[in-house]
């Protein structure tokens, strides 16, 4: 009786495995079908019972219907797994640590290559939907997209194809994600396989000046150097290999403008200008560095290049109007220290006169910018000087003093 027993619990047992085994066969026959919710509810119930989770083609079936999922163009289907990739490709590990005897090896071959499609159009998802909503995380989600795809294509299953715009494309999106030095790493391995390498040399390098920045902030002005230092590199290797390349010309002209030693945006500033003359933002920046080098005379020729070619330039306009103004305060300097009452009269006269003349400058500015401080607080001051002389600036200052307080 006892023997009878074993042998009835034996049959059992031999019967639920086969009873789940032919779950994976029928979730093939569903699969085979396009039918992919019968063939998912069948696969999972399948793997997750003891006598599928070591078998290599159980693995195999769920990670082609996973996949599928992912691919298919009906949205009843794709609504059937949040992250199918994922399950897809934790389903192919598993049938490679299985199968020993590598009896599955063409098939995941064939499921590898369109792997790389398939997560790179998920990289291309996350980060286009990154873009829409400025968040870190659907960026870092392509990141890690485009690194498997990397991974697949490196593996023994892989083409052992090197893909240039998927790493480039790693790079851009783990920048956009705040992951600096993840993002340089892949921009260096774009440039030893130069692709995009204009763009890339100045990339690289505004990152490294944005660390530099946090480096001396936080007070580690050794690190601070280092990374400046290489940064300044890569500029000058970059435009030393792209002369031409606009983008490079921007980033030397900016660092230099913004540093410690501006005369030497003056060089960068006229191969741009030579590029792109009748681009008006060169002049005005060639306007701005005339200013730091204390050369307002040229300053202002460049300034007046700038209204030439866009007058709209509210920059051009207010820093203009600023260098006729030092002018007169320099010359309401030298009045002041007259101590003949006569002489002192007529020579104020004429500086009320040129502060006058100033005017026009600011109040073409204020119309190009009409919520401007600055040139709200210059008006404001000139009108005031000039209340006495005409009733007209009286009216005037008391309409920019009621502006500014809206402010």
């Amino acid at each position: 009786m006892k023997k009878l027993s074993f042998i009835i619990a034996l049959l059992l047992c031999v019967n639920i495995s086969f009873a789940q085994k032919g779950k994976v066969t029928s979730a093939v026959s569903f699969f085979t079908q396009g039918k992919l919710d019968k063939a998912k509810e069948l696969i999972d119930e399948a793997i997750g019972h003891e006598n599928c989770v070591n078998w290599a083609k159980a693995y195999m079936v769920r990670g082609q219907i996973y996949q599928a999922i992912f691919e298919t163009q009906d949205e009843n289907y794709k609504k059937l797994s949040k992250d199918p990739l994922s399950v897809a490709w934790d389903s192919y590990q598993k049938v490679i640590q299985l199968d020993d005897k590598n009896k599955f090896e063409k098939d995941l071959k064939t499921q590898y290559a369109n792997l790389v499609i398939d997560f790179t159009n998920q990289g291309v998802v996350c980060y286009n939907q990154g873009m829409k909503t400025d968040d870190t995380k659907d960026f870092k989600d392509a990141v890690n997209n485009f690194k498997r795809v990397l991974e697949i294509n490196e593996s023994p299953l892989g083409t052992q194809k090197v893909d240039t715009t998927v790493i480039y494309n790693a790079g851009v999106a783990a920048h956009k994600a705040g992951d600096l030095d993840e993002a340089i790493k892949f921009y260096k391995k774009s440039l030893e396989l130069n692709y995009e390498a204009g763009k890339i040399y100045a990339m690289v390098a505004n990152i490294l000046l944005g660390q530099s920045r946090a480096a001396n902030e936080a007070g580690d002005s050794v690190t601070g150097k280092a990374k400046q230092e290489e940064a300044v590199n890569f500029l000058h290797e970059g435009h030393k290999l792209y002369p031409d390349d606009n983008y490079m010309l921007v980033e030397l002209i900016n660092y230099y403008l913004m540093g410690d030693t501006p005369a030497k945006a003056e060089e960068f500033l006229d191969a741009a200008i030579k590029q792109e003359p009748n681009k008006a933002e060169y002049y005005r920046a060639k306007g701005s560095l005339y200013e730091k080098l204390n050369q307002p005379e040229k300053a202002e020729a460049m300034y007046i290049k700038t209204l030439e070619l866009n007058p709209n330039d509210f920059f051009a306009q207010y820093n203009l109007g600023n260098i006729h103004l030092n002018r007169v305060i320099e010359d309401h300097k030298v009045v002041q220290d007259i101590v003949d009452a006569k002489e002192y009269n007529a020579a104020l006269d004429k500086v009320m006169e040129k502060y006058e003349a100033v005017i026009p400058y600011f109040e073409k500015a204020l119309e190009l910018n009409p919520n401007d401080k600055n040139t709200l607080t210059t008006l404001k001051e000139l009108y005031f000087r000039l209340r006495t002389k005409n009733k007209v600036y009286q009216e005037k200052y008391d309409k920019t003093m009621e502006a500014l307080n809206s402010l």
